[in-house]
């Protein structure tokens, strides 16, 4: 008897656990069934009528709806062109953190002139072309938009005064024609500026922005017509130098850059150079240096 009342009880606990199982079963079923209807009407909608609900398809859409947001990313974001430039509101960072180039600026010079005692009555005589070339280098020190420049100039400049004819005469003579002098002088400069470049203005073409100072070490003065110059023929017969070793500059300049390709660009300018310092030798004559430049560079 008691065997049997076993058995009974195991026979109702197993159509329990049936029971509940059928109950549960379907249940999760209904909610993967409907959880999955959604998704193939989501993707029927999206789609068409001719989806078919394959795995082929979905995998398209994953890969279309990854390029969408890959595109939107970077229409909102800082993008960069094939050249490393950016179009947005900042620039990527440089493939090149040094920058070298060749700079040839035509230049025209000017100079001041001031004199007193002996030297009253010097001034100016007009201006002159003269040239700069030598090599450049700039250093990228945030992004590709603010750089350290700086290089070795090899620069001739003109210094011309128009003076009495009575200077350098034992005797004054307040009848005799005016005198003139030229002089040509070599400098070997260093720039130490900085650079600003904007964003694009056009393909692969932006504008920039330099300011900064030149350190200007004289190497030679040579008198243009020695047997004409009233300077030179008035002291010693030209013996003597009348000019200063150097010179300190400041420069400002402005221009635009156009990429050809990632390595190479051309720049052209314009520059501004004005001397700090009196650069004549004679205590009562101050003169000062003053060049306006047309910067042409390649990069490289």
């Amino acid at each position: 008897m008691k065997k049997v009342a076993g058995f009974g009880l195991i026979l109702v606990m197993l159509s329990v656990g049936c029971g509940w199982a059928q109950s549960t079963s379907p249940a999760l079923y209904q909610m993967r069934t409907k959880e999955s209807n959604a998704t193939d009407r989501r993707f029927r909608k999206i789609l068409g009528d001719n989806y078919d609900g394959q795995d082929k398809n979905r995998k398209e859409y994953d890969d279309d709806r990854k390029r969408r947001r890959k595109k939107q990313q970077q229409t909102t974001g800082n993008q960069t062109d094939n050249n490393g430039y950016g179009s947005g509101p900042d620039y990527a960072w440089p493939t090149h953190l040094i920058e070298m180039g060749i700079r040839f600026a035509p230049s025209l010079n000017l100079n001041t002139a001031e004199g007193t005692g002996s030297y009253a009555g010097f001034r100016n005589n007009g201006a002159g072309v003269r040239m700069s070339v030598g090599p450049t280098l700039d250093y990228f020190f945030f992004k590709d938009r603010y750089a350290l420049s700086t290089g070795l100039f090899y620069t001739i400049k003109r210094s011309g005064f128009q003076m009495p004819g009575s200077f350098g005469e034992s005797r004054w003579n307040p009848g005799a024609p005016e005198k003139e002098s030229v002089y040509n002088l070599q400098y070997l400069q260093i720039p130490a500026t900085v650079k600003l470049f904007a964003n694009n203005i056009g393909p692969n073409m932006r504008l920039y922005v330099q300011t900064g100072g030149l350190l200007s070490l004289k190497l030679a003065e040579h008198a243009v017509e020695p047997t004409r110059n009233g300077l030179y023929m008035a002291e010693s017969g030209g013996t003597r130098r009348q000019y200063g070793f150097g010179d300190i500059e400041l420069l400002l300049g402005a221009g635009v850059q156009y990429r050809i390709n990632e390595n190479n660009a051309f720049n052209i300018g314009m520059s501004y150079q004005r001397g700090l310092i009196n650069v004549a030798r004679a205590n009562e004559l101050t003169s000062k240096n003053r060049v306006v430049s047309l910067d042409l560079g390649f990069k490289f």
